[in-house]
């Protein structure tokens, strides 16, 4: 057969987006947009205005907690969502999601104090988390495998889009009034997605339903894994923070254990295979996003506080990220599969870089620390949809949901895992020791030199993955 002219058929080409938006898939694809784009204003939205609600609310050493107190929730929601979809159906389960992020984002435009400011943040993850992880599921689930490809690609630039606007945003609408203004773009796009899902008949149809009951106790332990590292990384004592970051690490190794051998499993059998090119493809990502959570947690605070800023430009400077993941993304997206595989590499070989610049700080213009955020970003729009769609399509028979569930699980987890320890590290090395000002040299040095030395890592793994990738292709 000759594979070459079986490639160029319309039946196996890949999908355009124009085909993805606006033909026969574009509820299911808008759906995925919509979900996709909470979780980004959810994330970088708030952390625009973090530095602000610390300083009305709190004091400098708390910023970490309005990320980790999103993440204790959000990556037990989003672990829970493969086996909730299989029991109560996608669109039971989404209704429920919106219903709740409405909600989280209610309360968190009335909060009087920092408590019930966390508390909404913590129930907005819940939320996002499981809109997050379904949308996920929904591309390998509901799309065409021409057009998985192409929708992860998508699914990378709405991520970066909204990220893009959402900092600017928030930044404009605390400088017009207050930073609990930056809220209401989130009701708009919830009130939207619950909306389109509830009227959605197609997402009726549910799988049989899933073995065993609702497994709260591994959720509980992810919960308050996050939670150990949460209190760490507002910790100024080195040693008590790393007794906690360790707690936290042991007790996510006892839920994978447990997790393995129970019939209603949260994870892939074979996460922790360094053989399994699915599970190392999603480690990898979850790597990424680990050693990346440092510059959304600091940037914004060093360009408005260190260098004077308007909230509104510092919003922008830290949205750079976001815009150069769009634009690589929308760049590569149409490649051929073989320059794809190369992206394995590229990708993680740019953020790597761009992490190392960034730990000279003090001493680099705005101008070259620019420079360090777009290839911190260039990294994730390079790869990320490459990744994502291996790890989806390489998944064991039977675990697709579950795989395609643990991606942004793992990502969020090693997400407040690199707070947390960033958090810590920063604010063992004075942060915010002297007044709101103080921003040490040493801050910078440490937190960005320790993120360049995560990525590296998630490099190496790279390598290993491009090899598997090659030999399973």
């Amino acid at each position: 057969m000759d594979q070459s002219r079986t490639l160029a058929t319309p039946a196996s080409r890949p999908a355009t987006w124009g085909e993805l938006l606006f033909g026969p898939p574009r509820r299911t694809v808008w759906t995925i947009c919509i979900g996709i784009s909470i979780q980004g204003f959810g994330w970088f939205l708030v952390s625009t205005i973090m530095p602000s609600v610390v300083l009305e609310l709190g004091r400098p050493e708390e910023l970490s907690w309005g990320t980790t107190a999103f993440l204790a929730l959000s990556v037990p929601g989003s672990a829970s969502a493969g086996y909730l979809k299989g029991r109560f159906g996608a669109r039971n389960v989404l209704v429920a999601a919106g219903i709740i992020v409405i909600a989280s984002n209610l309360l968190g435009l009335a909060s009087p104090t920092l408590e019930v400011f966390l508390l909404s943040r913590a129930i907005q993850g819940l939320g996002e988390g499981l809109v997050l992880a379904l949308c996920y599921i929904l591309v390998g689930d509901s799309l065409q495998p021409r057009e998985i490809s192409p929708a992860f690609a998508l699914v990378a630039v709405v991520w970066a889009l909204a990220t893009l606007i959402g900092p600017s945003l928030a930044g404009w609408l605390t400088a017009l009034l207050s930073w609990r203004l930056a809220f209401v773009p989130l009701l708009l796009l919830a009130v939207a997605f619950l909306g389109l899902v509830a009227t959605d008949r197609r997402l009726v149809e549910t799988k049989p339903a899933a073995p065993g009951a609702i497994p709260f106790g591994r959720l509980a332990i992810i919960g308050l894994s996050i939670g150990a590292v949460s209190f760490a990384g507002a910790r100024r004592d080195l040693l008590s923070g790393a007794l906690l970051m360790a707690l936290g690490l042991l007790l996510l190794g006892v839920c994978f254990r447990l997790d393995r051998v129970s019939a209603a499993r949260l994870f892939p059998v074979r996460l922790l295979s360094p053989r399994e090119p699915s599970g190392l493809g999603a480690w990898i990502l979850a790597l990424m996003f680990g050693a990346e959570s440092s510059a959304p947690l600091y940037i914004v605070y060093f360009v408005q506080i260190g260098h004077g800023t308007s909230v509104y430009f510092a919003g922008q400077f830290s949205a750079i990220t976001a815009l150069a993941w769009s634009v690589t993304a929308i760049g590569i997206s149409r490649i051929d599969k073989s320059a794809g595989r190369s992206m394995l590499i590229v990708g993680p070989v740019s953020l790597t870089l761009g992490l190392a610049a960034l730990a000279f700080w003090p001493s680099l213009p705005l101008a070259l620390s620019a420079a360090a955020l777009v290839a911190v970003g260039s990294g994730f729009g390079l790869s990320y949809s490459f990744f994502t769609e291996h790890v989806i399509q390489l998944a064991r028979p039977g675990e697709r949901d579950v795989t395609a569930g643990a991606v942004p699980t793992l990502e969020n987890i090693c997400a407040a895992m690199g707070t947390a320890l960033f958090g810590l590290l920063g604010n063992a090395a004075g942060f915010g020791g002297s007044g709101a000002a103080d921003i040490p040299a040493l801050v910078p040095a440490i937190v960005f030199g320790v993120s360049a030395a995560v990525s590296l890592i998630a490099l190496f793994a790279a390598l290993r993955f491009y090899r598997l990738v090659g030999v399973s292709g």
